[in-house]
């Protein structure tokens, strides 16, 4: 491996470190983060799955799968 790919490779692997130790670092249950969560879910509405129709299947039909 040349020293180019090795160094680009290492420079990567830095960046991810640091950004691992940064997103380690904040806290999610803080006030503000809670308030907006709050919000969040009184502000969406669910969505519901709407209701199939029963098929109602015919004798002869019952009569042919059985």
């Amino acid at each position: 491996m040349d020293f180019f790919l090795l160094g680009t490779v290492l420079f990567l692997l830095a960046n991810v470190a640091i950004v691992v130790t940064m997103l380690r670092r904040v806290n999610l249950n803080n006030d503000s983060v809670l308030a907006w969560e709050q919000a969040q879910t009184t502000a969406t509405q669910p969505v519901f799955a709407q209701p199939r129709p029963v098929i109602q299947y015919q004798p002869e039909y019952m009569a042919k799968a059985a």
